[in-house]
Parts: C-alpha cells; structure tokens; sequence
C-alpha cells in the first residue's frame, strides 16, 4: 500500500491504528485502519492484535522503512502531544501515556530498520494457561531464579 517517495519527494501522511480498538470487543470492533485519501498515505507494514477473553488489550503496527520513527511521533503528536512522556521524547523509546482512554503509545525502531508502535491497555492481563505457568516455573526453578 506504500509506496515510498521518489527522490526529494516528501511521503504522505503515516496512517495510524485506529486506537478504538483497544478495549472493543471482538463483535463490535471497529476498522483497524482509516482510509487514507491521500495516494501517497504511510500504512504499516503489519498489525497484530493481542486478545483477551475476546477484547483487545493491545496492538503492535510495524511501519517499513523508508517511514522513520520521527515520522511516526509526528503522526502519534498530532493526536496525543499532550500525555508524551517528558523523558521519553528524544532516543530509542518514545512513550505517550493516555490515560483519559487508558492506554499508552510506545514507538521504538528495530535494528532492521522497521519502527514498531505498540498500543497497550492500561493494566493489560493476558491469562497464561496452567500449562505455560507450569513450565516457567519449572524452568525459574531450575534456574535458580525462584
């Protein structure tokens, strides 16, 4: 769907995640991307949603290169400037806390180039089965670690 600029050209909007998502459950869920009308709009490359008993506690959209990770802060900023973490606004990691829809933004870029976004729930819990916690603690005691 992206199609990178030509050179000296600048790219199109970078289309975020619809961050309605989070929290929806999976019958009333809405679009997990906005329709972009410009011809030159920035889709990630991929999106994950992360289910718990059927609603979406996060998602994690990773965007191509050439899209940099400044590129995508612009595009978070536009919409939640106001709840980016002071700290975290420069680097590797930038965060936004959005507690008014109790969630937070994570941008980070892999050494592939790509950058992820993650957006997650507030106090997400993802159940682990009996089985998995089972072989963590297994392995934790083996370990040493417990």
């Amino acid at each position: 769907m992206y199609k990178p600029p030509s050179k000296g050209e600048t790219p199109g909007k970078v289309i975020l995640p619809n961050p309605k998502l989070i929290g929806c459950s999976t019958s009333g869920c809405p679009p997990v991307l906005s329709d972009g009308e410009d011809p030159r709009a920035v889709y990630p490359w991929q999106v994950l949603l992360d289910y718990t008993n059927g609603s979406v506690i996060g998602l994690i959209a990773l965007y191509d290169e050439p899209t940099s990770i400044d590129d995508l802060q612009a595009a978070v900023d536009e919409r939640y400037q106001q709840w980016a973490v002071a700290n975290f606004r420069k680097g590797p990691v930038r965060l936004w806390r959005v507690g008014p829809e109790h969630f937070v933004i994570q941008l980070s870029q892999a050494d592939t180039g790509m950058v992820k976004l993650i957006y997650l729930t507030i106090g997400a819990k993802h159940p682990t089965s009996e089985k998995a916690m089972e072989r963590i603690l297994d392995q934790m005691a083996k370990d040493g670690s417990q």
